[in-house]
């Protein structure tokens, strides 16, 4: 997967700010170390990323289409997700 192109509208920005208590450019920073990342296909086009950023663990879903990840939703990290990435990423 070679993600050239990372979208965000403003609403799932505001989501992951609200909702979630996180800053949006999190999230990008995530995707944008996608090599660092550990990235797994969900369901149809979505996938999930679960990576190591300034503010700490952090899944991102987004949906993947010809080199551009659009970020559905983001959040912090639970215990099995984070042990899913020590285990996969090492």
């Amino acid at each position: 997967m070679l993600i050239q192109r990372i979208l965000m509208s403003q609403e799932v920005s505001e989501k992951i700010k609200c909702k979630h208590g996180l800053d949006p450019i999190v999230a990008k920073e995530v995707l944008e170390s996608y090599s660092a990342s550990y990235i797994e296909k969900v369901g149809g086009g979505s996938y999930m990323a679960v990576g190591l950023s300034c503010a700490g663990y952090v899944t991102v879903f987004f949906g993947y289409e010809a080199g551009t990840a659009e970020i559905k939703t983001a959040y912090q990290s639970s215990n099995w997700q984070i042990d899913l990435y020590k285990r996969k990423r090492g």
